[in-house]
């Protein structure tokens, strides 16, 4: 007879042995299940669309895998975004147990994203035999989370800092702070002069840039700050002097730019005070006698996206120059009401 005392050690010792045999089930199975993708809780509405689109192709007669996935992600979406749905897609997919494989071989299924004011759309579609075979599904743009934003919450703003009735080519401070003074290019009765101002705008010297240019119905330039030393890039000619030397600019002919205007900068960049992270001050496109607006986009972002800032001007832009201290630029726009030109200081702060 056993007694009281033993009985209760065998219970334990059962249970242990139970318990092991659990958790070795639990890591065989974890091994032979297949990779699952984990999504935030909040992207439920994105794993359900994209669940009920594979549902939809999974139940298309006659189609068998492995299928090549051909993912064209919504233009204005970022690289981040247009991923985040992707692998959900896969993850969906694989769910359904509608392999997906690289080889260029396999059929193509092709799933298309865009994004209207009120929705996001997937369209799915594939060729079975000789039939196309489409699926559509929609999920409402409020039901889905936000894309996460890669940079720190800031926002644009802009100061009027200087006008004048003369065509201003461009722009640039003279030291690290716009409130020292700034040097323009003006283009004025056939000649192109550089300025200095003081930080009330008034004319403190001149140079005269004696260039021999030939006449344009759009004149550019752009003008470089090296201390005291200037330099002035203009179209066909590239001009050099002093601010503490008298007498007139030394210019000589670019052959590499004889026949083009200075274009779009392409160190257009502010850097965010917030996180160090790169705006680039995209070109902004219209027509010339329309009023602009500005796009900063930051990197990894597409215009359009969600995190792109947008300033609009009184008129077209005629160019923007990054400053020295790179945390703001100057903006040359045309004022279509007064018939100004003028330079604006844009700037990046913290904060939504």
């Amino acid at each position: 007879m056993q007694s009281s005392a033993e009985f209760p050690r065998q219970n334990n010792r059962g249970y242990a042995i139970f318990c092991g045999a659990l958790l070795l089930l639990g890591i065989l199975a974890e091994i032979s299940a297949p990779r699952q993708h984990v999504f935030a809780d909040g992207d439920a509405a994105l794993k359900d669309t994209t669940r009920k689109l594979a549902d939809r192709v999974a139940a298309i007669p006659g189609l068998h895998g492995p299928l090549r996935l051909e993912w064209h992600p919504d233009e204005t979406w970022s690289e981040g975004e247009g991923t985040r749905w992707e692998e959900a897609l896969r993850d969906a997919f694989d769910r359904r147990a509608l392999p997906l494989t690289n080889e260029a071989a396999a059929p193509a299924l092709t799933v298309f994203a865009a994004e209207t004011p009120t929705e996001v759309v997937l369209t799915a579609k594939t060729r079975v035999v000789d039939r196309d075979e489409i699926r559509i599904v929609a999920v409402l743009r409020t039901s889905l989370p936000p894309a996460e934003l890669p940079v720190a919450p800031v926002r644009l703003e802009r100061q009027l800092i200087y006008e004048s009735p003369d065509r201003i080519l461009d722009a640039t401070s003279l030291s690290n702070n716009t409130d020292d003074g700034l040097a323009v290019l003006l283009y004025r009765n056939f000649e192109v002069a550089a300025f200095r101002l003081d930080a009330t705008g008034a004319a403190k010297q001149s140079v005269v840039l004696n260039a021999n240019l030939k006449p344009t119905r759009d004149p550019r330039g752009q003008i470089a700050i090296h201390g005291n030393a200037v330099s002035a890039q203009l179209w066909g000619k590239a001009c050099d002097f002093s601010w503490d030397a008298a007498g007139e600019a030394k210019c000589r002919t670019e052959k590499a730019t004889s026949t083009a205007q200075p274009a779009w900068p392409a160190d257009a960049v502010i850097v965010s005070p917030c996180d160090d992270t790169n705006w680039t001050i995209a070109e902004p496109a219209g027509e010339p006698t329309a009023r602009a607006v500005l796009r900063l986009v930051p990197d990894g972002a597409t215009q359009g996206s969600s995190s792109t800032l947008t300033s609009e001007f009184p008129g077209p832009v005629l160019n923007v120059s990054s400053e020295q201290n790179q945390t703001n630029a100057l903006v040359v726009a045309r004022n279509l009401r007064t018939g100004n030109y003028e330079v604006y200081k844009i700037t990046l702060v913290c904060g939504d």
